[in-house]
């Protein structure tokens, strides 16, 4: 991943010897339950669903994401690039696992933003065409992957996909101190795990909920922990794994389920409070042991349905404000059409914070359950025929570009 990429790879020969490939394929489903965890905390519906306060505080699951990508670069990339591997490759590979889908739901958005400009549909009037989020120029900072450093002031467009902009940055730095100084990369990434949480905390007002201006920062803290995650455990964790797999399974679950209750529980406790900066640390503790996949909870998370949602955590992630904005956009329509009164204000600005309000909040609960689906539809869609096409794209132009010195690193 990114933080979505199917979690296989091998380790550095420097740091540790290589095990045969792997999935992780609990951490695969846990990237999907982040995914749907951050759907419905952006889901502007008044319900039951809205107001649990899980729901509520996850947007600290991105960082969750950041973590889990640190630890599947390092364990999928780094063999490679430690063996002469081409830099300017690796990262042509991650911009066509993350650049294919960012364009085409940019260019979804661009064609609404045209639709709201010329067609006689009703709009949030304090939210006009090609205003705010969604200004002309911020298309530039879009098309180039730099919407988390700019704006400085806002998020722009597909707003979600600031951590994909902010998570190739980590990837570009990442190869670079591959290819500087690769022997000291432990100790490029214990630096970033100290310097990176300084910077948001002096240079963003809202801590660890930071996105634009210094949103990189936050994805290099979470890259860096889940990185060194897999250097400093990844030969016990392969050794582990290796071991007869019915045993310890009872002693795995225990460990499981109080990985799962201390990151929730850190979740709830840590809004607004110092305890923010230690999630991604909890996050790279937890990972690990979700790796290793022994005990009752990863069980469960290599079951299909989840291993289904994982494989679409990337398409899920990428598009469902654009699903939750045109659930708005009918219930507009409903209101000014038939005098319905849906909408109501349920976000913090007048321009971004409204929401459907059916009245009910058991049908609340129902409008998110059809909001969900709806996106895990379309993200179906979007990940059979622009996601793995794009994948395949680059991964055909890779081959034709670079000289192959090594087999294909899978993307």
């Amino acid at each position: 991943m990114n933080m979505h990429d199917h979690t296989r790879g091998t380790p550095s020969r420097q740091v540790m010897s290589r095990p045969a490939p792997v999935r992780f394929a609990a951490l695969d489903s846990w990237r999907g339950i982040a995914a749907i965890l951050i759907v419905l905390f952006h889901a502007q519906i008044v319900s039951n669903i809205h107001q649990l306060e899980i729901i509520r505080l996850a947007e600290i699951a991105v960082d969750f994401f950041f973590v889990l990508s640190g630890f599947v670069i390092v364990h999928a990339y780094l063999p490679r690039l430690t063996d002469g591997g081409s830099v300017t490759k690796f990262l042509f590979l991650r911009l066509g696992r993350l650049y294919p889908l960012h364009l085409f739901m940019l260019g979804l958005f661009l064609l609404f933003e045209i639709a709201k400009s010329s067609l006689p549909f009703p709009t949030n009037p304090v939210d006009p065409a090609f205003s705010g989020t969604n200004e002309p120029q911020f298309l530039i900072s879009n098309l180039f992957l730099a919407h988390a450093v700019w704006p400085f002031d806002t998020l722009s467009w597909n707003t979600p996909s600031w951590s994909i902009s902010a998570e190739f940055i980590a990837y570009v730095l990442f190869a670079l101190a591959v290819l500087l100084a690769r022997r000291q990369l432990p100790y490029l990434l214990a630096v970033a795990l100290v310097l990176a949480p300084l910077a948001i905390h002096f240079f963003s007002e809202s801590g660890m909920n930071a996105t634009y201006r210094v949103g990189a920062m936050r994805a290099i803290y979470g890259f860096a922990a889940g990185a060194l995650a897999y250097i400093v455990l990844g030969k016990w964790i392969h050794a582990t794994r290796a071991l007869r797999s019915g045993r310890g399974w009872l002693g795995w679950s225990v460990i499981e389920i109080a990985a799962v209750m201390l990151a929730f529980g850190l979740i709830i406790h840590a809004k607004g409070t110092p305890l923010a900066y230690a999630a991604p640390l909890a996050f790279a503790a937890m990972v690990p042991i979700f790796a290793i996949e022994r005990g009752i909870v990863s069980d469960l998370l290599k079951k299909p349905l989840p291993l289904f949602i994982g494989t679409l955590s990337y398409s899920i992630y990428m598009t469902h404000i654009f699903i939750q904005l045109r659930m708005t956009n009918i219930a507009r329509l409903s209101d000014s059409a038939f005098d319905t009164g849906f909408l109501s204000q349920v976000g913090p600005t007048e321009r971004y914070g409204i929401g459907i309000d059916p009245g009910n909040l058991f049908v609340g609960d129902l409008l998110m359950v059809v909001m969900l689906g709806l996106t895990i539809a379309f993200s179906y869609l979007t990940w059979r025929f622009v996601e793995k096409p794009g994948q395949a794209l680059f991964r055909h132009w890779s081959d034709l570009v670079f000289v192959r010195r090594d087999r294909r690193v899978p993307a």
